[in-house]
């Protein structure tokens, strides 16, 4: 199964790409000629420092988007609050630099973005047996159901969104799925078709949009850091044999410590977002 492609945690991807940072924001010679797409408390984020991102995240380098440049904003914030938490003193931080001045600016951004993910955030978090049990038993139904979905994924968020104007007018979602990702099949699959998909191996982020869906319907533009948009329809879902917690208590840990992660990181970019001057250009 190509279930893998709904492989993704929005923070993860976001903050754990890379490693580096230096004591200021700089940006290579070759950058400064880059057009400049904002600022982040007068630190400039340009088109170079998007590509950047989109080649890590993606393995090319499609056009930059609206979601990809709040990710920079957002790495971008994180990697100031290092600089004030005075993360950058660590002697291991100091020692990686070495390995990274001759990288883009964006690679010691994302170094230090982990480093305050890991020290403000992630470390902050704890997740007990018995609260893994309590998870449990509220996702019972989830965990015990499959479900066959079909997704297609967009780069640019304007393109989901007029996608999912044709869906909501009554296009078919097959026939926008292969005008975007094509019609050639991998193991007699078409390439949006993930086939049924297990409550564990879907993003945390979009559990509640996909387990809320009937057969046949589509969800709105479902979104993670540096995956693009995608729009997910159910096909179909069906009944497991039912597993105790004790069996999967670890599988269901790491899913409810996902979810914290995700509402931590979430909250604690949004508060340096209010305090930040961010304008966009």
């Amino acid at each position: 199964m190509r279930v893998h492609k709904l492989y993704f945690v929005t923070f993860c991807v976001a903050v754990l790409a890379i490693c580096g940072c230096n004591g200021k924001s700089q940006h290579s010679s070759s950058d400064q000629g880059s057009k400049v797409l904002a600022k982040v408390n007068g630190t400039p984020v340009t088109a170079a420092d998007v590509a950047f991102r989109l080649q890590e995240a993606h393995g090319n380098m499609p056009q930059y988007g609206e979601k990809s440049l709040d990710d920079i904003i957002n790495q971008e914030l994180l990697y100031q609050q290092g600089l004030k938490l005075g993360l950058d003193q660590d002697p291991s931080y100091r020692k990686k630099l070495i390995k990274l001045e001759s990288l883009p600016a964006g690679a010691k951004r994302l170094e230090m973005a982990r480093r305050v993910f890991n020290t403000q955030i992630a470390a902050k978090i704890d997740v007990r047996y018995r609260d893994g049990k309590e998870y449990y038993d509220k996702n019972a139904d989830r965990i015990a159901t499959e479900l066959h979905l079909a997704m297609i994924k967009f780069d640019k968020r304007e393109e989901a969104e007029e996608a999912l104007i044709r869906l909501r007018g009554g296009a078919s979602f097959e026939s926008i799925a292969q005008t975007v990702m094509g019609s050639t099949s991998v193991n007699g699959r078409k390439p949006w078709d993930l086939g049924f998909v297990q409550w564990d191996k879907i993003p945390i982020d979009f559990v509640e949009s996909v387990y809320t869906l009937k057969p046949a319907e589509v969800s709105a533009i479902l979104g993670s850091q540096g995956t693009g948009f995608q729009i997910v329809k159910l096909l179909e879902s069906r009944k497991i044999p039912k597993v105790e917690y004790p069996d999967i208590s670890a599988t269901v840990m790491n899913r409810l410590r996902d979810l914290k992660l995700l509402e931590a990181y979430n909250n604690y970019v949004e508060q340096l977002r209010k305090d930040a001057k961010i304008v966009k250009f």
